[in-house]
């Protein structure tokens, strides 16, 4: 990986207009007088995430500890469920009541940034970044400042069930020099050699993590570093003709399969019941679905266009530690922020559970302890280093649903409701104004 080093960057703030501008005024005032007490006693933060219930129960472990550790800064937490997070968040900014400390995910980090509802956390005295990968920390950054602290990252790959592959008498393939086209054709070698209702691959027409792995691999990217849609229609044909011909071929299952399995839950899916050979999935994913399915699974790089051609693997930030713009202790911010981050206790609970770190020196400090799946994880994650790639951009204000139409585009198409060059078209177009409109 590339060497971590300690980040010093210049102010840069952009002038805002109403709520931002007092958003950003008031972070200005905090950070050149706040403390992370005062003389009336302790500093109160308030910390949002959202997540799983054993995520809230080891969140206020850690909470509890470092209250205990710090007399002065007294931490709550407000959890939710995704699916509320985001209207409460966006209520609490909106009426100037923003948590101190927010969990962010990339696909909002930068609406929320943009318009200074986040505080610079380049300029936060006490926060030590220098363990965090360069690379995964610059995915927290637009042109502003550094608007979020990667916690963790996970970069795609195949899931493979060597049995499976076996099973049909094929070899595992050299993941250093395989294309499409080698995937493909093992997949449908895989089909043939094993019982009907078992398949070689999954499709992939409808997944939007897919779709980026592809243009990327092509040069190409969704957005630029302002914002800007710039993903290339005829990229996406592309990407819809293959993976209409993964059906064609036998290698992947009927389209039927592929919406049924992509709103189904992760222990139903193809590679955790033992009827798909391989698929893509984001690394961390794989002690879920070795589980699921009770037999060793394995990752391999993704195929690339042509032999010898670009990997387009990424460290895909997980979730992101930022802070309100309207904090008025951005040092005890900072005291905690750096507790998260830095911290072995920290990393003793929460493990992998919120990505692989993206601190090296804790990464390497939990893989002792972490499952053997697990630690397949963080060993594939390692293997990159030499080929992988920046991180996209983040998502521009008003592409927050681009999961969803990816979806319903590539659903129009592998059904035959749509000729991929027009919902290529068709899908850049709604993107494009979607973001324009934002």
């Amino acid at each position: 990986m590339p060497t971590p080093t300690p980040r010093h960057r210049p102010v840069s703030r952009r002038a805002f207009g109403g709520l931002a501008a007092g958003a950003a005024a008031t972070a200005g005032l905090a950070a050149c007088g706040g403390g992370s007490a005062s003389s009336e006693g302790p500093v109160n933060l308030r910390f949002t995430w959202w997540g799983s219930d054993a995520r809230h129960q080891y969140t206020q472990q850690i909470i509890d500890a470092f209250n205990e550790e710090h007399p002065d800064i007294h931490v709550e937490g407000e959890f939710t469920e995704w699916s509320g997070y985001w209207d409460r968040l966006a209520t609490n900014v909106a009426a100037n009541d923003a948590p101190d400390i927010i969990q962010m995910d990339a696909i909002y980090l930068r609406s929320y940034a943009d318009r200074g509802a986040l505080l610079d956390l380049s300029q936060l005295d006490g926060l030590d970044t220098s363990a965090i990968d360069s690379t995964a920390l610059d995915t927290g950054e637009t042109g502003d400042g550094l608007f979020g602290l990667v916690s963790g990252v996970v970069p795609l790959g195949i899931m493979t069930n060597p049995a499976l592959v076996q099973a049909a008498g094929q070899q595992m393939p050299d993941d250093t020099t395989w294309t499409w086209g080698d995937y493909e054709a093992l997949g449908a070698a895989i089909s043939a050699g094993t019982p009907d209702g078992t398949y070689g691959v999954a499709n992939g027409g409808i997944d939007e993590a897919g779709l980026q792995l592809w243009v990327k691999q092509l040069g190409g990217a969704f957005y630029d570093d302002e914002g800007n849609v710039t993903l290339d229609p005829a990229m996406v044909t592309d990407w819809y003709e293959y993976n209409l011909g993964l059906i064609e071929s036998g290698a992947a299952g009927p389209v039927t399969l592929a919406m049924e399995r992509a709103v189904a839950a992760l222990d139903q899916s193809g590679i955790a019941t033992n009827t798909t050979a391989m698929q893509q999935y984001w690394a961390t994913q794989i002690t879920a679905l070795a589980g699921a399915s009770g037999q060793p699974l394995t990752l391999l790089r993704p195929p690339t266009q042509s032999p010898g051609g670009e990997p387009g693997v990424y460290y895909k930030p997980s979730m992101f530690w930022s802070a309100s713009a309207r904090t008025e202790h951005p040092e005890a911010v900072a005291t905690f922020l750096d507790h998260l981050v830095n911290s072995e206790a920290v990393a003793d609970l929460m493990l992998t559970e919120r990505g692989i770190p993206a601190n090296t020196q804790i990464r390497e400090y939990i893989s002792p302890k972490l499952s053997e799946t697990d630690r397949l994880a963080i060993d594939y994650t390692d293997s990159l280093a030499d080929v992988v790639e920046d991180t996209p951009p983040s998502a521009p204000a008003g592409a927050s649903t681009i999961e969803e139409i990816v979806r319903r585009y590539g659903s129009e198409v592998l059904f035959g409701q749509q000729q991929p060059a027009a919902a290529a078209r068709a899908m850049v177009e709604e993107l494009t104004n979607s973001v324009e409109s934002a």
